[in-house]
């Protein structure tokens, strides 16, 4: 009977990697790989390594999709909807050329 529960949960961590691989926002997929880490500190319960679960669900559940997202937090930069290159441009530089675009023309 137990059996049961292990591949259970065992199909459930395998669905839990798919859903990681196959979002497409950054942010659900930390979310879906702390829930992988989750499923499987509790399958390393009902299989009898409680050490092995709790060092699973602090490192796999908690400390790595924190630092995932920090990481994501300091790469992430804004894109103008405008640029259809995706490419984006340096605010500073497009502060100055309107600056020197509004500039009066010389008499």
């Amino acid at each position: 009977m137990f059996w049961a529960i292990d591949y259970l949960v065992l199909a459930l961590v395998l669905a839990g990697g798919v859903l990681t691989v196959r979002i497409r926002s950054l942010n659900g997929a930390v979310m879906a790989l702390s829930s992988v880490g989750v499923l499987l500190g509790l399958l390393f319960i009902v299989l009898g390594a409680p050490d092995v679960a709790h060092a699973q669900l602090v490192v796999g559940a908690i400390a790595l999709p924190v630092l995932y997202l920090i990481a994501i937090g300091k790469t992430r930069t804004d894109v103008p909807e405008d640029d259809p290159s995706g490419a984006g441009t340096d605010r500073t530089e497009e502060a100055a050329r309107c600056t020197d675009d509004r500039s009066p023309e010389p008499s």
